[in-house]
């Protein structure tokens, strides 16, 4: 029988700890969030100004 060949040195697999990789995670989730919180703002404005316009268009009228 001929007989199985163990490896030299036991494989070493490195992982990086799970804190550390959550955290990457998280920082790309929150700067798209706040790049997207920035555009939503500006968006938000403008609906408002344009239905104070309409508000105070329909205020004229009457």
């Amino acid at each position: 029988m001929p007989e199985e060949k163990k490896p030299a040195r036991p494989e070493i697999f490195f992982l990086p700890p799970l804190k550390m990789v959550l955290s990457f995670f998280d920082r790309e989730r929150r700067q798209r969030a706040q790049d997207h919180s920035e555009e939503q703002k500006e968006a938000d404005e403008q609906t408002v100004t344009k239905l104070i316009e309409k508000l105070s268009e329909k205020e004229n009228k009457d």
